[in-house]
């Protein structure tokens, strides 16, 4: 029976440790595609849902609002570039759960692509040590480049 409790002692001590720095480590993701035959350049960016309210000052709980403070955010912190030349994107929707929101939005009318430079500073104002990795599938061809505090830029050649 001692036993039983130093066990269980260990294993609630462990989950409650477990709990409390879980989620220590932030970042999100974006997806860049352009698919053959296509002519829109679209963006799947994915959040921890507790990150964005933070950031957007918003609960997701009101969408209306949590959704028009997410584009607004999305706006300021999210930049393309592409040849040389900045580029604005049609913000779709946000798809919320209690986990994760997603941002869909894109760029009409795209082609002949060499290069493509994002800013990205979501969030890392808010979580220094905030990552945002962002993978490109652009006609087959696939590339992928990380922003952070201090390295909010990146960019590929095609």
């Amino acid at each position: 029976m001692r036993n039983l409790k130093y066990i269980l002692a260990v294993t609630v001590g462990m989950l409650l440790f477990a709990f409390t720095i879980m989620h220590d480590y932030h970042t999100s993701t974006t997806k860049v595609e352009l698919n053959t035959g296509s002519s829109a350049l679209s963006f799947t960016s994915k959040f921890v849902t507790e990150d964005l309210e933070k950031a957007v000052g918003v609960s997701a709980d009101n969408f209306d609002a949590f959704d028009k403070a997410t584009e607004r955010y999305l706006r300021q912190n999210f930049v393309v570039t592409i040849n040389g030349s900045q580029k604005a994107f049609n913000y779709a929707r946000a798809q919320i759960s209690p986990k994760a929101t997603r941002l869909y939005f894109e760029i009409p009318n795209v082609s002949n692509i060499s290069t493509i430079e994002i800013t990205n500073s979501m969030l890392v104002n808010e979580f220094p040590e905030q990552q945002n990795f962002i993978t490109f599938n652009i006609d087959g061809k696939r590339d992928s480049f990380v922003t952070k505090k201090g390295a909010e830029k990146g960019k590929i050649s095609l």
